[in-house]
């Protein structure tokens, strides 16, 4: 008798290490779960298609009205892009050469592949029959005030989605970014400063 039981003892150790292995032992191949603790429970991913809602998105656009509850709200043209009511000119940030850098950086991330690295409307998405972007370059998007330019980036207009997830101050920063943008391509000699203007040929 406890031949037989030594003897299931064993078995069953030797199947629980071939079915789990040892502690700390590396797979080159995906492990086999016997309970997967939802690890693979169906899931939309940001940006992809939902036909769950009548726009086909699978991100959702924030509840009108609402503030994520980590922002700061004393600040009102800094979250919405408003003066009452009012789409803003300006920006309520300071502009210093680390924001540029700091704009060109989430632009390039968040912007380029719709926009293009100029922010000409020619990103890399067009080549794949995205149509409509906008050319930051036209003459309505150079008059358009800073602040809807803003509430753009964070909300999302026609087929532009809304990126929420990007902090105020880094959408003030692309912001400002495009705005260089625009002036590399639309600048004259009343720019240049009057010390610089015998630098340009």
């Amino acid at each position: 008798m406890i031949r037989i039981f030594f003897f299931g003892y064993v078995i069953a150790l030797v199947l629980t290490v071939c079915v789990f292995g040892f502690r700390g032992t590396e797979f080159k191949k995906p492990p086999f779960e016997v309970f997967d603790d939802m690890d693979h429970q169906p899931k939309y991913k940001s940006q992809n298609t939902s036909f769950l809602f009548a726009d086909g998105r699978v991100d959702r656009k924030p509840v009108a009205g609402t503030i994520p509850f980590n922002r700061e709200i004393e600040n009102e043209y800094l979250l919405t892009g408003q003066m009452d009511g009012v789409w803003g000119a300006g920006f309520p940030i300071e502009i210093t050469q680390a924001v540029l850098e700091r704009g060109q950086e989430r632009y390039n991330i968040n912007c380029t592949v719709c926009h293009g690295e100029t922010g000409a409307g020619n990103g890399i998405a067009t080549q794949y029959g995205v149509a409509g972007v906008a050319n930051y370059h036209s003459s309505v998007f150079r008059e358009m005030p800073e602040g809807q330019i803003y509430n753009t980036i964070i909300n999302g207009k026609g087929l532009m989605i809304g990126l929420p997830h990007i902090q105020p101050e880094d959408a003030w920063a692309i912001v400002a970014y495009i705005r260089v943008l625009q002036r590399s391509k639309n600048a004259t000699m009343e720019d240049v400063p009057e010390e610089d203007k015998d630098q340009v040929k």
